[in-house]
């Protein structure tokens, strides 16, 4: 893997978990050291970074990690549902019974983390991973690049608000993964129809908490 590839994930990663914050200032020459890289690959990866919207420069300032504001989470929401609703009867036509099978060996490991007890023994962060691994191989499934290249693009925005939520983290991803299942029945029924209802409600239901967290943040 190219040292740009390398520092892009690295940042990535970073902006997506939180671990950079919205508005933070983003210094080339400090991150390169942390990272072990020279300043030109982080350059790189900045300007890969700003082409999705996840960090911005203002010039003669610098470059810092975009803020999260409802009105970019409402634009991603809205391109979400439109890949969803134009991908749903390809990937209708293109699964097969083993990889609706792997989905839903995928969500039996979600299911176990939504066992905790309490709150504060979720492991939220490794059901995220889980959930994104669901999304991502759900629209793999449709085998159109730029769809995929673009939801992933969408998903990075999505996951930054969802490492937001606080004290219903829990009772979301219980409902989510209910939500994930009736996916899979739609999978299994190969009905577009049902698989499209049901992308939309998940879609809309992830909206609408999005929203909700931005406004009580």
């Amino acid at each position: 893997m190219k040292l740009t590839d390398q520092a892009y994930l690295e940042m990535r990663n970073a902006i997506i978990n939180l671990k950079m914050k919205p508005g933070e200032r983003l210094d080339t020459d400090q991150i390169g050291a942390s990272l072990g890289f020279s300043r030109a690959p982080v350059v790189e990866a900045l300007n890969m970074l700003r082409a999705e919207g996840l960090v911005t420069s203002r010039r003669r300032v610098g470059t810092f990690v975009s803020e999260i504001g409802k009105d970019q989470i409402e634009d991603v929401f809205d391109a979400r549902e439109m890949i969803e609703h134009h991908v749903a009867p390809i990937i209708i036509h293109n699964v097969s019974d083993r990889q609706i099978e792997d989905l839903a060996a995928l969500l039996e490991t979600s299911a176990d983390l939504l066992d905790a007890p309490t709150q504060s023994e979720f492991d939220y962060s490794s059901f995220m991973e889980l959930d994104a691994q669901f999304h991502s191989r759900l629209i793999g499934l449709s085998e159109r690049k730029i769809y995929i290249k673009w939801f992933e693009e969408l998903a990075a925005h999505m996951q930054r608000v969802r490492h937001l939520f606080d004290g219903d983290a829990l009772e979301r991803s219980i409902e989510g993964n209910k939500e994930h299942l009736r996916i899979i029945a739609a999978l299994r029924g190969r009905n577009t129809d049902m698989l499209r209802t049901e992308m939309l409600n998940h879609t809309r239901r992830s909206h609408k908490g999005a929203m909700l967290t931005l406004k009580a943040d």
